[in-house]
């Protein structure tokens, strides 16, 4: 859970960024982070996770509406928000594998724009697999599993839901270094 959150939270400011300059509001993916985290002091509360799941889908951009490589980024960081309440409902670790395969779509839509769509689906998938930015999301999620497999059992206290928070902010955006421009071709 907790990795996922740390993922979340690397990827929510694209969702937050394409919402509002959509006009859309985020406070169905503010409630979900703030429930999240909650969930990890609290345990799992009483809290209709499969509602929240549903409300989270039906605010989740859709990419024929938008087609827009921001719309892609909100769409996997979504997903990952619905993978989580999903995880939180039923406990299956399904979610966490599946919400694995967010980042990467949305570094391949990143690569495929970067590169060209022609050029993307083109090339080998060493460019792609070798790329700056996706070594570092894979580095970013095995330091966080290293992490986190130090970590007590849950529940946490506020002070350990502190240090995440702080790790999660420390970490940055999952695109950060393509808004920099500082995002070597690879």
């Amino acid at each position: 859970m907790a990795f996922l959150l740390l993922l979340y939270e690397r990827m929510i400011p694209a969702l937050y960024s394409f919402r509002v300059a959509e006009g859309l509001g985020v406070s169905v993916f503010q409630e979900a982070r703030e429930r999240f985290w909650r969930s990890l002091t609290e345990g799992a509360p009483p809290v209709s996770w499969g509602q929240l799941r549903d409300n989270i889908l039906d605010s989740t951009p859709d990419s024929e509406d938008f087609g827009s490589l921001e719309a892609s980024f909100a769409l996997n960081a979504a997903l990952i928000a619905a993978y989580i309440a999903s995880l939180l409902e039923d406990g299956q670790d399904s979610h966490v594998v599946d919400s694995m395969q967010s980042p990467l779509n949305a570094i391949g839509a990143y690569l495929g724009e970067h590169m060209g769509t022609e050029a993307y689906t083109k090339s080998n998938n060493r460019y792609v697999n070798f790329h700056p930015l996706l070594l570092k999301e894979m580095q970013t999620e095995e330091q966080d599993i290293a992490f986190l497999s130090t970590m007590p059992d849950t529940p946490w206290s506020e002070d350990v839901i502190a240090m995440l928070l702080d790790k999660a902010a420390i970490q940055g955006s999952l695109f950060d270094d393509t808004r920099k421009g500082s995002l070597p071709d690879g």
